[in-house]
């Protein structure tokens, strides 16, 4: 080819200072003085991410090529624009990797290493071609745009796995065994397990594949905050995903044959049974990752495309927190420490799994922890150890269940007793009797709310006098996620997410709402880290006499709120108001008791017939009479626009260039979002995508012209196709626009309609 790559150094350096490191915040700034960006595309250029840097031409007028030139110019690597397939060849990355990565090995002089690659910025990527330096000579690094780097990968075999694939499951039980575990976890005397850094396995250049990538699947979960990892087989590779902030987000992708090798590793680090593959396993260990511990919960359970791994994190010095950081206002938290200050009774914590129930429990345990007081805890597992208090762990193979474990402990002489959880009837009687007879007793329960826990227990059999002798608090509580400070904008929720929270009536007035956008700090999510949502129930005279007379639910929230108990969703939307968190996340994670049902609940799945989604809107909110056929729309001074697209880029660029000619701009995710909000409100236009989730564009055109919608759509579609464009001009469509948009036709093409 005429630039094909030289086997030379990077620049004047070959080790492992080839690898560059660069800042994407100084990439930003070169691309804003490299371009002519508009001030939408600058703002816009602020939200970009790494990984959507190829993505976003549509926004910023950059093509992928251009794109890639800037990228070179600015990591000062050698771009290479016209590469041949016959220099392609299949080095040490995995074909799933360098798909997944944008990277592909080329040809190079003997004892060299080349890799062509389209963003220097992925850290993963940057961070496997470090380990790689040293293992085949010195390496040099191109840059290619995308399409190119695909067009070089299709069709390449994967000759790594070719070779790998093939071996026997039990070949590669031996090859794990027979490697020695150093550099990855290390047994020490204490027994515990050391991860090594990416940098310190770099330097190790001898370390097994699997041990590297076991490796790299822990350090970077403990880095990134997980609260779970996830190892899930798939029919073709190995899925990794972490838990961050309550959300499953994809990691990376494995090829197929390092699954039994990884899933061994786990077994290994946990001390479990790699020759079992057919029942569930569950084990423990504690890794030491620089002067940080983490507790590890390892679960294997066989699924149908192999054994599953679920690794649960619990880093001892972020389980706790101080009393006044529990998310409880002065006055709740008041109540809640004269509850744990009082001599006896039973104090009950409730949520779901993953609420941070756990959290709460060590909290007071701090809290009401003394060297005058004798506190015994009762837990399946002892997740955090505390000094000074004595933890047991249930043990079910062993005959130490929860019932006989606590029928032990209260001969203990305890002042305080937690169990970990009440299950059954047994369990609840005796922690019931304890609560009566001079002990202080904390546990848990699995309800929606604090109300509901009363119902729970006289469902376990437990009798309404005793529930209501013993119980004197319960605290329930969500986890939803914290804005991220620094990227948090000013939005207003969607009409969905309203009728969600029960209607605007239940909202507080003249609130500026907040949303979120997403950036480098948080990685693009737009949140960074949670707190808890929450209510306290204090059980007072009158709450006694209604659990008595077994009254539901709703009798007693609804005296607890007389009493000044502020429920789940009253504290989730005051936090929303405070800029905390946003409305969708407190309507994602919070129970609502609303009195009717909202309108999007009324719409039928995607698969019901399209009429329906229309007709079973409530009757009281029909669509207004100015989109009905007898009527013209009424052209308003300042035209109202309709946005529809589930991607956020796309409709904050939209956004900023439509509101900048003077259009006031309403966003729908979906297409049943977009019913909703033309059920409650006219518009002049709709600018609506074709590929959406719950209700896509085509099934909207259809609605739209089926109930004689008037108003104007013009189809904004990344989709080349004629057909496509035939049948939504056929549905009513008014216009069809190609993505990648251009801000000048568009707004000419929005006039020209709206002229009509």
């Amino acid at each position: 080819m005429t630039d094909r790559p030289k086997a030379r150094p990077t620049g004047p350096r070959a080790g492992a200072e080839a690898i560059p490191r660069l800042d994407f915040r100084q990439f930003r700034a070169f691309l804003k003085d490299s371009c002519s960006l508009s001030q939408e595309q600058q703002t816009i250029l602020a939200k970009i991410t790494p990984e959507k840097l190829y993505r976003a031409d549509a926004l910023l007028g950059v093509e992928p090529r251009r794109m890639a030139q800037l990228v070179a110019e600015f990591s000062r690597l050698p771009h290479l624009r016209h590469p041949q397939q016959s220099d392609v060849i299949a080095g040490p990355l995995s074909l799933s990797f360098c798909r997944a990565h944008s990277v592909v090995s080329v040809r190079a002089e003997a004892g060299s290493q080349a890799f062509l690659l389209s963003n220097p910025f992925d850290l993963e990527l940057m961070d496997r071609l470090a380990r790689q330096v040293g293992q085949g000579g010195p390496l040099s690094l191109f840059i290619a745009d995308p399409e190119t780097l695909s067009a070089l990968l299709h069709g390449l075999t994967d000759a790594a796995g070719a070779t790998t694939e093939h071996m026997s499951e039990e070949d590669l039980h031996a090859a794990i065994l027979s490697s020695s575990p150093e550099g990855e976890v290390e047994l020490s005397p204490e027994d515990e397990y050391e991860v090594l850094s990416p940098e310190q396995m770099a330097r190790k250049g001898t370390l097994p594949p699997v041990v590297r990538f076991v490796n790299m699947i822990l350090s970077e979960g403990i880095k990134r905050g997980a609260s779970d990892i996830h190892i899930e087989p798939q029919e073709d590779c190995l899925q990794v995903r972490y838990r961050i902030d309550g959300i499953l987000i994809d990691a990376t992708k494995a090829p197929k044959y390092f699954q039994p090798m990884a899933i061994s590793r786990f077994k290994i680090i946990a001390k479990l049974d790699i020759a079992e593959r057919r029942k569930p396993q569950d084990g423990r260990s504690r890794l030491k990752m620089g002067n940080k511990k983490t507790d590890l919960r390892i679960s294997v359970l066989p699924t149908q495309h192999g054994e599953k791994v679920v690794v649960r994190l619990l880093a001892g010095d972020s389980s706790t927190v101080s009393m006044d950081r529990l998310g409880l206002d002065p006055e709740p938290l008041r109540i809640f420490q004269r509850m744990l200050n009082s001599p006896q009774g039973m104090i009950l914590v409730t949520g779901p799994t993953g609420s941070g129930k756990t959290t709460t429990l060590y909290t007071a345990l701090n809290y009401v922890k003394s060297p005058t007081k004798n506190i015994i805890t009762l837990e399946n597992p002892v997740e955090i150890q505390i000094a000074g208090i004595s933890q047991v762990e249930v043990n079910p193979k062993g005959g130490m269940t929860f019932a006989t474990g606590l029928r032990s402990i209260l001969r203990q002489d305890p002042d305080i007793v937690l169990v970990g959880e009440i299950r059954d009837q047994e369990t609840a009687t005796i922690a019931l009797e304890a609560s009566q007879t001079g002990h202080l007793l904390l546990s848990t329960l699995h309800t929606n709310d604090a109300a509901a826990t009363i119902t729970r227990l006289l469902d376990l059999g437990i009798e309404p006098y005793q529930v209501s002798s013993s119980v004197i608090g319960i605290v329930a509580q969500r986890l939803v996620r914290r804005l991220c400070s620094a990227c948090a904008i000013e939005r207003m929720p969607s009409p969905a997410t309203v009728e969600q929270l029960g209607g605007a009536g239940n909202l507080p007035e003249n609130v500026r709402w907040l949303s979120a956008a997403g950036c480098d700090l948080c990685e693009g999510a737009g949140y960074k880290g949670r707190l808890a949502i929450v209510e306290l129930l204090d059980v007072t005279e009158k709450i006694r006499d209604l659990i008595n007379k077994q009254a539901p639910d709703v009798s007693i929230r609804e005296e607890a709120r007389r009493n000044g108990m502020r429920t789940m969703l009253e504290d989730g939307l005051a936090k929303a108001a405070a800029g905390y968190t946003t409305l969708e996340e407190v309507a994602r994670v919070v129970p609502t008791y609303a009195s009717s049902p909202s309108p999007l609940s009324s719409l039928p799945g995607q698969d019901a017939p399209l009429s329906e989604a229309v007709q079973n809107l409530p009757s009281g909110n029909p669509l207004p009479p100015a989109h009905a056929a007898e009527g013209a729309p009424e052209q308003s001074a300042i035209p109202k626009l309709l946005v529809i697209d589930d991607q956020e880029d796309i409709q904050d660029y939209l956004r900023i260039v439509l509101s900048g000619q003077g259009y006031e701009v309403s966003v729908a995710t979906d297409g049943i979002d977009a019913l909703a909000q033309l059920a409650s409100k006219r518009f002049d236009l709709i600018l609506s995508d074709l590929n959406m989730p719950n209700l896509d564009g085509i099934k909207l055109l259809k609605l739209i012209q089926q109930n004689k919608i008037q108003t104007p759509v013009i189809v904004l579609t990344g989709e080349g196709n004629d057909e496509r464009e035939q049948q939504c001009l056929e549905l009513g469509a008014t216009d069809y626009i190609r993505k990648p948009i251009k801000k000048d036709p568009l707004l000419l093409r929005i006039k020209r309609t709206l002229n009509r």
